[in-house]
């Protein structure tokens, strides 16, 4: 058994924070049934980039092993499907705005009415308390809210949005790590909980340094580029003679190793730079000499000399070399799925390696109610009641 297997999940969610933290689960075993809309589905079926069929890979790579079905829920009879739904699962994950389920009569209270052991986890850009909570939010205005936007890109040009939307991800695997949590105290209790999982709060968790200067010291510190210059020096980016190169230690008795690797001894003892605090005091200093070294060496005389001596280094990796890589492929993390929304594509693999237990890909995303009569006839409705869901609009099922 991989996990979470045995853990069924009633998944509302859409866009990317969601869809996220529900492949997570589903990756490592959980049953996940993804509930669409009938007319259009998540809306992240109509997002970029496009198979050439011109449906979403968006869609295909976050919705992986996971069933679909597609329910009007602004119907009774939609409420009363997913009511019953309810009844046969552990977790109920969703990320509508605030109080939609509520508004829809199938909030927490109802939950817990037919099934008093369910767990509801709900993600939501600023959470279920406070004056915000009935805001929307997206990545790019967490990212700047939090503060996180500020921290990122250099001084001397505007702040920057991270490169991937970190707020999206960085919730969702909390929210997956919060259901995890609540099925373990469940097994040992036999209870239920509510989860409230907010954007806004994660992005915030996430801000190293910039509140504990201000705690500690009261000053105000802001974005640094590619450089730690108040906290470890070297760790930066510098141009060599033909490419773009990561360096940095993060202990004292590495610097040896680092002058050595530069074929710099005479550093070692340098009353500017012998010790990390000389360093990051001279900071400048360092960086121009760095600068005029590594623009004489090839990247490959760097990354030869640093991998000798044991000192984190690379050049810029762009995504798609990435593909190719032997460390990612002899680590699975490049993977081949046979799709019926998109075909054949290649995606990330699954990053957490269990010795017994590992997950896998079992099946690819689902088509827009793909599931929706198995997973009916599951919940206890006859074929005639079925027949007249899919008749009356109620419930969706793949077009012939």
């Amino acid at each position: 058994m991989r996990p979470l297997e045995g853990i069924t999940v009633l998944d509302f969610t859409q866009a990317y924070s969601g869809p996220y933290c529900a492949m997570n689960l589903a990756d490592y075993g959980a049953r996940v049934i993804k509930v669409e809309r009938i007319d259009t589905g998540d809306q992240s079926r109509f997002w970029n980039p496009y198979a050439a069929n011109g449906n979403s890979g968006y869609f295909a790579v976050y919705n992986r092993n996971k069933e679909g079905i597609a329910v009007d829920m602004r119907a009774p009879e939609g409420k009363e499907i997913i009511k019953r739904l309810y009844g046969k699962v552990d977790v109920v994950l969703e990320n509508f705005k605030f109080g939609t389920l509520d508004k829809l009569g199938l909030g927490y209270e109802e939950m817990k009415k037919i099934n008093p052991e369910i767990i509801f986890g709900s993600i939501t850009g600023f959470g279920q308390t406070g004056p915000l909570r009935a805001n929307t939010a997206y990545d790019n205005v967490i990212e700047c809210m939090s503060g996180f936007m500020e921290m990122t890109g250099f001084p001397e040009f505007p702040p920057l949005r991270s490169g991937a939307s970190v707020a999206d991800s960085y919730t969702g695997l909390t929210m997956a790590l919060a259901i995890t949590l609540a099925c373990y105290d469940k097994k040992r209790t036999g209870k239920g909980r509510r989860i409230d999982v907010a954007m806004l709060d994660t992005m915030f968790a996430t801000i190293e340094d910039a509140v504990l200067a201000y705690a500690l010291t009261g000053k105000e510190i802001s974005r640094t580029g590619n450089a730690k210059p108040r906290e470890i020096v070297p760790y930066d980016t510098y141009y060599c003679a033909d490419d773009f190169i990561a360096v940095g230690i993060n202990d004292e008795s590495m610097w040896p190793d680092f002058c050595d690797a530069l074929e710099m001894p005479e550093l070692k003892d340098d009353p500017l730079y012998a010790t990390n605090d000389l360093r990051c005091s001279n900071f400048a200093e360092f960086t121009k000499l760095m600068q005029s070294v590594f623009r004489e060496k090839t990247s490959d005389w760097l990354l030869e000399r640093f991998w000798q001596f044991n000192i984190p280094a690379s050049v810029i990796v762009d995504p798609v070399d990435d593909m190719t890589n032997p460390q990612m492929l002899a680590r699975n993390m490049i993977i081949d799925i046979d799709d019926p929304n998109v075909g054949r594509f290649t995606a990330f693999g699954i990053p957490v390696k269990f010795s017994k237990t590992p997950g896998y890909i079992r099946k690819p995303s689902p088509l827009l109610g793909e599931n929706s009569i198995d997973v009916l006839k599951e919940a206890g409705y006859t074929p005639e009641e079925i027949e007249g869901f899919i008749s009356g609009e109620i419930i969706g099922v793949p077009a012939e």
